[in-house]
């Protein structure tokens, strides 16, 4: 995965994670943290790659 096609991914992740926020900002501290284990895992897959 290159660093463009994640920053995409993570741009459109945070969009929905705003929006989401606004609907229902009960939700967010569960959203930030399901976002950084998936940021997380990215990383490590983008590690392995190189």
């Amino acid at each position: 995965m290159n660093s463009n096609t994640k920053k995409e991914i993570m741009g459109i992740i945070a969009i929905i994670v705003g929006i989401i926020f606004i609907v229902e900002p009960v939700v967010l501290p569960w959203l930030l943290g399901i976002l950084l284990i998936i940021y997380g895992i990215l990383e490590l897959l983008n590690r392995g790659m190189d």
